[in-house]
């Protein structure tokens, strides 16, 4: 059967923390690790996760370990500290788990381990439910619709509803895989690699194009697994939350421009291309809420080059000629 490291990276929500990693040592298949990466916790929090990784460590010993970063201001962040939980990690899999969040089906590692064991693959991804302030967000979200969509071009399951997706399917849905409810050979993560430590904000969409352009057999099954719950956007408690929506669509064009340029699978390059377009728009109509028609005009036009429409070469204009009008103000 194969083995799994499971990486939980943490800072300053002990509690929070305490109810993901329950979800995880509840868990029906007992043949895995737990790096716990805590992200330069304030002082204050010390005796918290002090006391919740004693107790854990009184339940399964040695096979839950703790490892404390450096204080930063702002932190590390989720790629550095989930990388370095993978680099301390020995099992052949990894599975990784927000703090905030939690696992919610119990059979989801030995589901994954009975799929692994009887079709050897580098990647297998289930589904999760997303809820913001505790309502439940609807769909289609993440993979919902993968499982629909490849049997409906003719692909069967196995008799445990495993199907294997290749990635021209993956490309084909609506959504990606996120973290929670990803299990990947650590190989592979370390092959391609690991998440990239610059980017704040989609950095999960990122590593999933990278590892399923490098993937061989890719698993998928539409069992919910987990439990997202979206940041609250009137607190700055996380990553997504501390950051101005320029700042994301930024770093969410720096994604799609490493898909476009860098992947070997046209499929995922033409991905790479086209959700560019659409982050460059939503670029576009922030600037212009803001009125800075000049800098809206040059992103407006960079839009249309990367996803032209006649609908969005008219708007373009529009900013083009606001911007002339501003400037003449000026």
């Amino acid at each position: 059967m194969p083995t799994f490291s499971i990486i939980l990276a943490t800072r300053d929500r002990p509690v929070l923390f305490s109810e993901a990693l329950e979800s995880v040592l509840t868990q029906s298949f007992t043949d895995f690790e737990i790096h716990v990466v805590n992200d330069g916790s304030a002082p204050e929090h010390l005796a918290a996760y002090e006391s919740v990784i004693a107790a854990a460590q009184a339940r399964i010993g040695d096979r839950i370990k703790s490892h404390w970063l450096v204080r930063r201001p702002k932190g590390h962040g989720q790629s550095y500290s989930l990388n370095y939980g993978v680099d301390q990690a020995s099992g052949e899999y990894i599975g990784i788990l927000d703090d905030d969040d939690t696992w919610t089906d119990n059979e989801h590692l030995a589901r994954a381990a009975k799929a692994l064991a009887s079709r050897p693959a580098d990647m297998y991804m289930a589904n999760q439910r997303a809820f913001l302030l505790n309502k439940e967000l609807q769909g289609p979200i993440w993979l919902s619709e993968l499982a629909r969509e490849v049997a409906a071009r003719g692909s069967n399951a196995d008799a445990d509803g495993v199907f294997s997706v290749s990635i021209d399917d993956l490309m084909a849905t609506s959504g990606f895989c996120h973290l929670n409810c990803l299990i990947v050979r650590r190989s592979l993560y370390q092959g391609v690699g690991m998440m990239d430590e610059g980017i704040r904000w989609e950095c999960d969409r990122d590593i999933f194009l990278r590892l399923i352009d490098q993937a061989g057999t890719m698993l998928h099954h539409p069992a919910v697994v987990s439990r997202h719950n979206v940041p609250d956007p009137s607190k700055t408690l996380n990553m997504t939350t501390a950051m101005g929506m320029l700042d994301k669509r930024l770093l969410q064009v720096r994604v799609l421009d490493k898909a476009a340029l860098f992947s070997k699978h046209a499929a995922i390059r033409k991905h790479g291309r086209m959700h560019k377009g659409y982050a460059l728009k939503k670029v576009v109509e922030e600037l212009a809420g803001k009125q800075q028609w000049q800098t809206a005009a040059s992103y407006a036009w960079q839009a249309l080059g990367a996803l032209p429409t006649l609908k969005w070469a008219a708007y373009s204009t529009l900013c083009q000629l606001r911007s002339w009008l501003q400037g003449n103000k000026a």
